[in-house]
């Protein structure tokens, strides 16, 4: 399937009123969405409200539609295995959220300005997820020279929903994987560089802040690769030179000197997490192989683990809320489908990007693309360490993308049609 991207200028083109219904429902009904009150199944029926608009006007042809159709009947078929609907609410209303965001999003980018300031507003978007970071997050000290920083962080955002301590240091590290590469590509090929470089550099503080090894790792391996694919004949011989020998060194410091590098360059306590991972992705296999229809419900991790698959490596107290595995994870609570679905929604994603970044004749839009793309290998690469589950209220910038990525492929052909 191919993307059909509509041109707002045509008078005869009935779309932006219906558009701009939709974007008003979606926004309308996210904050209920979003934030559900505890013990209320009854919102399931009121998500149903947003998929009507799809009976009025069909979606947008996209080349996720079927990987998304599957998705959101997994999502469906987990209800029949949760323990407590009213305890999966939370995070099958993320995914209708999600869904309903991706398709309006994708309907309202009808022209080549509109994309443009889709691309801006979602590079600012890092900058304001940057901003109430610093601001909510609930630090944890793992590197001696930031963990001074973060300690005089005033601690102004408490008491979120869901959150009430603070945000989650690593989902936000997770969260601005998307927006890091973008912002670099429009400092680099973008319309207002000066605005680009200096939401670069504060996206790029918090997130170094967040001390999220993971997460580091997973973007410096996606600029890597980036380099790598942006650079042409000698330089990209250096490139892959320096990679190769980044490799070898690391393994080597690694197999020489493990704890002490652990503790004066990454930090103190990764080999217990890395032990402690082990342990929760080897639980989340057993979960599939034992509900691989249904999976174990959306949100039922964190309640199935302790009682039918307990561990030894994390205390009985911690609220262990994924499988940190991103994955897996999908696997465990959708059971095979939702993991096949979720695999496909990833390959066509690269797929789009990779034919988007060959094939345009638009510079600008090729290092776009290329930030776009850069920042779901990050997001990839994080995800087999950790996760931002599906439904999650950090999620939202997951189908942002999407729709980015969407609305890119299109253009890209349209230009070079």
């Amino acid at each position: 399937m191919t993307a059909v991207v509509h041109d707002s200028s045509n008078p005869r083109s009935g779309l932006p009123r219906f558009v701009w219904f939709e974007l008003f429902l979606v926004l309308l009904l996210a904050p209920l969405l979003a934030f559900p009150p505890l013990g209320q199944p009854w919102l399931l029926f009121v998500a149903f409200l947003l998929p009507v608009l799809w009976l009025i006007k069909p979606p947008p042809i996209t080349p996720l539609n079927g990987s998304l159709l599957l998705l959101l009947a997994s999502v469906l078929l987990s209800l029949a295995a949760s323990f407590d609907i009213a305890y999966s609410t939370p995070k099958v209303l993320g995914v209708v959220l999600g869904a309903a965001f991706f398709f309006a999003v994708v309907r309202a980018l009808l022209s080549r300005g509109a994309l443009d300031f889709a691309i801006e507003t979602y590079a600012a978007a890092g900058g304001a997820l940057a901003a109430i970071g610093i601001l909510g997050t609930n630090w944890i000290g793992k590197v001696g020279a930031l963990q001074s920083l973060t300690a005089r962080v005033p601690a102004v955002i408490r008491g979120v929903p869901g959150q009430q301590e603070g945000f989650q240091p690593n989902a936000i590290a997770g969260a601005l994987l998307f927006f890091i590469p973008l912002q670099l590509a429009l400092a680099i090929g973008g319309r207002r560089r000066v605005l680009a470089v200096l939401l670069f550099l504060f996206t790029s503080l918090v997130f170094l802040l967040t001390q999220s090894r993971n997460a580091w790792l997973s973007l410096a391996v996606a600029m890597g690769a980036w380099a790598i694919c942006q650079s042409r004949g000698r330089t990209r011989r250096v490139f892959i030179g320096v990679a190769i020998v980044a490799v070898i060194g690391g393994a080597a410091m690694w197999a020489y000197g493990a704890s002490r590098l652990s503790e004066r360059v990454v930090g103190g306590g990764l080999s217990s997490d890395v032990e402690s991972r082990i342990e929760l992705w080897s639980r989340a296999v057993l979960m599939i192989e034992d509900f691989p229809f249904t999976g174990i419900g959306m949100n039922n991790f964190r309640r199935v683990m302790p009682v039918l698959y307990p561990v030894f490596l994390t205390p009985p107290d911690y609220d262990v809320a994924h499988a940190h595995n991103q994955l897996l994870n999908t696997g465990a609570e959708l059971g095979v489908a939702g993991l096949v679905a979720y695999i496909a929604i990833l390959l066509g994603v690269a797929a789009m990007l990779v034919r988007a970044w060959r094939t345009t004749n638009d510079e600008r839009l090729r290092w776009i693309a290329a930030g776009l793309g850069a920042g779901f290998l990050a997001f990839f690469g994080f995800g087999m360490a950790d996760a931002i589950a599906l439904g999650a209220k950090l999620g939202i910038v997951f189908w942002a993308a999407l729709a980015l990525v969407v609305a890119v492929d299109a253009r890209s052909r349209e230009i070079s049609s």
